[in-house]
């Protein structure tokens, strides 16, 4: 393919055009010419314009960069020669977010298009390569001289050394059987992982079955234990509340009859000290102490003695009587006699007197002793002094009565109040033991024991039904056995299919590595050609790896040196050595594309760049080769058949 004419409405350009002819062409301009937008709009009409590009950090996508600066649409034409056949490539915006979007390949001179060149074919149908690998050999853009392996750069390798078919490459099929190898198994990641852990989540979920299920079997015999224990236990329960009530009943029935009796006994006791109480008030002292009634009776015993004594004492009046008698007798005497009986008359008299008014005393104390005595009598109801001793011994057998009457009632009534407060204490000691949930008895511990089996029970039910919810969720056992089983398949399908990669990794790099054996050596023997030429040999060998990593050997020396080791100028010139060599390798030379350098020699000193510039007038006579740069020393007077522009 020849380039004949370029006209650009791209970027900078406004309708400009570029003539290159066959051969070396050496396009000078000064920096900011245009030189660089010339090299992106050739890859852009023949590759197009990639609108999915975003801006990044410190770049911007190809739409937005070479956006028109007078504000008119992206577009351009191309006129070239491919094939004996002179065809003009046209691209042009009808849409402002599909730039370039438009295109047309007709033959020069007519409108009738080209047959099978489209807007995304275009650029691989004229060069022969895809945009990654015309990227990466013919086109060596500003400040891109390195070169690395792409898949497309591999394909076009494998293609010169194998079959011709590049529809294959080796860091993609590596890739790919990567990618598929880490779909199935990357560290803890990936389908066999996946599957792994689902077979452990269900096999785990098995278990948790079976566990759920034995836990449950060992729950239901719990229950059924205690269920069979509930039983004898309401039996036991029942037994002893009705020993208890019967018990009661019994105690019960005797306290009652005890009690009747004691009533019985205390109201006969009651009535029998009423009647012993009566009889004593009946008597002459009442209900007095016996012993003072003694004493009393002692007392007035020695009254009545004492006045029965004095009683006694009264005398009859005779004596005094006589001796007034006597005295009148004296008188009379007297009077008939001799007066001198006066005397004894008068002492008769005195006599008589005395006596009389002794008597009269004595008398009158007997007659009020005996007044005394009839009253003191007359007090006890007695007619005599023994009388009194009768009636006190009768007060003291009665009092003695009544006192054991009362003390039989007391006792009857203590008796009976004991019986009372024993029948309340039996009443409550029976409350208690007729309570059969919060007593003591025997029926009440079985009552509690039966609550605390029926809270187990409950609790039982309870976790079986919490064991039954459990293995609900985690779901039907036949169901999980057969997906067990599935995902047992699909692991062992995976892993064969994983071993199966493994291997193909292993035979794919092993081919990989025979292709670079048969590439890599003839790529480097030519770049190493190439550059020592390019060094006026200085250098005489280089090596490359599988990613292109370039290393140079000097003349005389046994090692080699990467980049790092070199200059700018001589890693340049390394890798315009190596590009040139896949350019005249990797590209078909039937109708080889052009090679486009921009200011690809800006690294170079004179000498070098002279060599360089000499290099690329050697190829182009075989392919058309464009040189943009801004130094005057890199189209030297010798090349007078070169196109200066």
């Amino acid at each position: 393919m020849i380039i004949r004419r370029m006209q650009a409405t791209f970027g900078t350009l406004a309708g400009d055009e570029l003539k290159p002819g066959e051969g070396l062409n050496i396009i000078y301009a000064p920096n900011e010419s245009g030189k660089s937008t010339w090299c992106a709009f050739l890859r852009a009409m023949l590759y197009g314009i990639d609108t999915s590009q975003r801006a990044r950090a410190g770049r911007l996508p190809d739409k937005t960069k070479y956006a028109p600066w007078s504000g008119a649409p992206m577009e351009g034409l191309i006129e070239l020669t491919h094939k004996g056949e002179a065809i003009t490539l046209r691209r042009t915006t009808a849409q402002r977010g599909a730039p370039m979007g438009e295109f047309s390949a007709v033959y020069t001179g007519t409108s009738i298009p080209v047959p099978g060149l489209t807007a995304s074919n275009v650029g691989e149908a004229l060069t022969g390569v895809s945009a990654d690998v015309f990227a990466r050999t013919a086109f060596i853009g500003q400040g891109s001289v390195m070169l690395s392996g792409t898949p497309e750069l591999e394909k076009r390798i494998a293609a010169i050394v194998t079959s011709g078919e590049e529809d294959c490459s080796y860091t993609e099929a590596d890739s790919q059987l990567r990618a598929w190898l880490r779909k199935r198994r990357q560290g803890s990641r990936g389908a066999l992982p996946e599957l792994e852990q689902q077979i452990s989540e269900t096999e785990q979920r098995l278990q948790r079955l079976e566990n759920t299920e034995q836990q449950r079997q060992v729950l239901r015999l719990e229950l059924e234990q205690t269920d069979a224990e509930l039983q004898t236990l309401s039996r036991s329960m029942n037994d002893a509340r009705s020993r208890s009530r019967r018990d009661a009943l019994r105690t019960i029935s005797a306290e009652k009859a005890h009690l009747q009796a004691l009533e019985q006994n205390f109201d006969a006791a009651r009535r029998d000290a009423a009647q012993k109480r009566t009889a004593l008030e009946q008597t002459a002292f009442g209900v007095a102490d016996p012993d003072q009634i003694a004493e009393r009776v002692e007392r007035d015993a020695k009254r009545i003695g004492a006045l029965e004594q004095l009683a006694a004492q009264k005398q009859p009046p005779y004596i005094a009587l006589g001796a007034l008698v006597l005295a009148a007798l004296c008188v009379v005497l007297a009077l008939l006699v001799t007066k001198e009986l006066y005397y004894a008359a008068a002492a008769f008299a005195v006599i008589g007197l005395a006596l009389l008014l002794r008597s009269m005393r004595i008398n009158a104390r007997a007659d009020k002793a005996e007044r005394k005595l009839t009253a003191l009598l007359a007090d006890y109801g007695a007619q005599e002094l023994e009388d009194l001793y009768a009636m006190a011994d009768e007060h003291r057998a009665a009092y003695r009565a009544c006192r054991s009457a009362m003390r039989a009632e007391r006792s009857a009534s203590e008796a009976l109040e004991e019986a009372r407060e024993e029948q309340a204490e039996t009443h409550e000691r029976l409350l208690q033991e007729l309570d059969f949930e919060h007593g003591d008895s025997e029926a009440a511990e079985a009552f509690r024991r039966k609550q605390a089996l029926e809270q187990v029970k409950s609790s039982l039910r309870a976790r079986i039904e919490r064991e039954q919810g459990a293995a609900s969720v985690i779901g039907d056992p036949m169901a999980l056995q057969s997906e067990l089983r599935e995902l047992k398949a699909r692991h062992a399908a995976l892993t064969a299919q994983y071993d199966a990669i493994a291997r193909a990794i292993e035979a794919l790099g092993e081919a990989d590595r025979e292709i670079q054996k048969r590439f890599s050596p003839a790529l480097a023997d030519r770049a190493a050609e190439y550059m020592e030429a390019l060094t006026d040999g200085r250098y005489d060998g280089l090596a490359l790896t599988r990613d292109f990593t370039a290393e140079a050997r000097r003349a005389g020396d046994t090692l080699s040196h990467s980049t790092a080791y070199l200059s700018a100028g001589a890693a340049d010139l390394m890798y315009l050595a190596v590009r040139l060599a896949m350019c005249e390798l990797a590209l078909e030379c039937d109708e080889p594309c052009p090679i486009i350098l921009d200011d690809t020699l800006v690294n170079f000193d004179d000498d070098r760049a002279h060599r360089a510039v000499s290099l690329l007038h050697t190829l182009a006579k075989k392919r058309q080769i464009i040189l943009f740069t801004c130094h005057k020393r890199d189209y030297p007077d010798a090349l007078v058949d070169a196109n200066i522009i």
